[in-house]
């Protein structure tokens, strides 16, 4: 049957639906990381990019998902 104007269409389903690619893998932090990233976090809630870069050193996570 044919749609008509009022209704939507189906999206397929999927990890590549939306982004191409899909959605990027979740970041598993250990206990020592946490811990240092927590810390961090309590004293500097919006840490710029200097703290992030020393953060992502320290803990041998990308700057990118330090946020």
């Amino acid at each position: 049957r044919s749609l008509s104007a009022g209704e939507p269409r189906a999206r397929p389903a999927g990890p590549s639906s939306g982004r191409e690619g899909g959605r990027r893998k979740r970041t598993t932090f250990s206990k020592a990381q946490l811990e240092l990233l927590v810390r961090a976090f309590e004293k500097e809630p919006y840490p710029g990019i200097a703290l992030r870069e020393q953060l992502s050193s320290l803990t041998d996570i990308p700057e990118s998902r330090i946020q």
